[in-house]
């Protein structure tokens, strides 16, 4: 019986194929960067050679299964916690790494009693709105202060005061770094910020803020993650979002928002860095800013046919547009 050579060499493909299937399958995995991955937002990312298929630096799924090396344990940062978990199994538990739904925490007009207060208002406000810190959770011991100038301000009058000491100077400026001459604020306490402007003729205003240093354990282990996945040598942008998730599970706005600009300084056209930098200064009770940088995202995913971010970007900017209709924060003088 004749065989033709079409079938021979159909058979000699399939086997070869068959026979390559383990080698196929044993391929490691590199998804170092967010559009490799089919799932947004990513679930976490593998840190070091703990897993069979993923090398360190591959992002990972919700519901996909790690293999753990015999005898061996996977580092995985979990991008929901900020943390870095140690797995002996390809089990990523639940209870310490999920995806979040931040839709109830999100300012809408079914959610007003999560808005934040915005930070200054109109260009007429009377009183030196503090800006900066931008959030309460702080990992300086010696923090800037800025706040938005006063119309006919003469001078300003700062003051911190904690437990155990304070503090004052008066300056002709809006913003100060933190004078070296003074102490320095105590890890794991709460302190005080406070602004007064003074005018001629008018009585002096003021604006106060509370802030909250973290114990020095909890920022060294922030700081040893930042270290972990700066020591992955990522594509910068993708660095930079990894690290603005672990600031940002703490409420570390003033170092998120300051990683997050570096990049964009440095001219990123990734669309997600704009975006994510418009939520932070949302969430820093500055929507202007948001919003600039809101336009910027909006322009790069167009640019790059970037239909998941450009939702997010109309999105955020209609909840923008919502929150500006909402009344400024006053307050009387201190």
């Amino acid at each position: 019986m004749r065989i033709s050579t079409k079938f021979i060499i159909l058979s000699c493909l399939s086997f070869l194929l068959i026979k390559d299937v383990p080698l196929l399958a044993s391929v490691p995995l590199i998804r170092v960067r967010r559009n490799q991955v089919r799932c947004n937002p990513a679930l976490g990312r593998v840190m070091n050679k703990g897993d069979k298929r993923f090398e360190p630096g591959s992002l990972v799924c919700q519901g996909e299964q790690l293999e753990v090396l015999n005898g061996d344990h996977i580092k995985f940062l979990c991008l929901s916690s900020g943390d870095i978990l140690n797995l002996s199994s390809g089990a990523i538990p639940r209870d310490k790494c999920a995806i979040t739904d931040t839709s109830a925490s999100t300012c809408n007009p079914s959610n007003l009693h999560v808005c934040l207060i915005r930070k200054g208002g109109n260009r007429q406000d009377d009183e030196p709105t503090i800006i900066y810190p931008y959030t309460s959770s702080l990992m300086k011991t010696r923090p800037d202060i800025a706040w938005r100038p006063v119309p006919g301000a003469t001078s300003y009058k700062v003051r911190v005061k904690g437990s155990e000491f304070e503090w004052e100077t008066i300056v002709d400026k809006t913003r100060i770094t933190y004078p070296p001459e003074e102490k320095e604020l105590a890890f794991d306490q709460a302190f005080n910020i406070s602004v007064i402007a003074y005018r001629k003729d008018y009585p002096p205003t003021a604006d106060s803020f509370v802030v909250n240093l973290f114990s020095e354990q909890e920022i060294k282990r922030v700081l040893d993650t930042v270290e972990q996945i700066n020591s992955l040598s990522l594509p910068q942008d993708e660095a930079a979002l990894d690290i603005d998730a672990v600031y940002v599970s703490r409420g570390f706005l003033d170092e998120s928002l300051e990683i997050l600009t570096k990049v964009a300084t440095a001219g990123s056209k990734n669309s997600t860095i704009y975006r994510v930098l418009g939520e932070r200064y949302f969430e820093a009770g500055l929507p202007d800013e948001a919003k600039r940088q809101y336009l910027i995202a909006s322009e790069l995913a167009k640019n790059s046919n970037n239909s998941f971010e450009l939702k997010k970007v109309e999105s955020g900017l209609k909840i923008i547009d919502f929150y500006n209709q909402l009344p400024t924060k006053r307050k009387g003088a201190q």
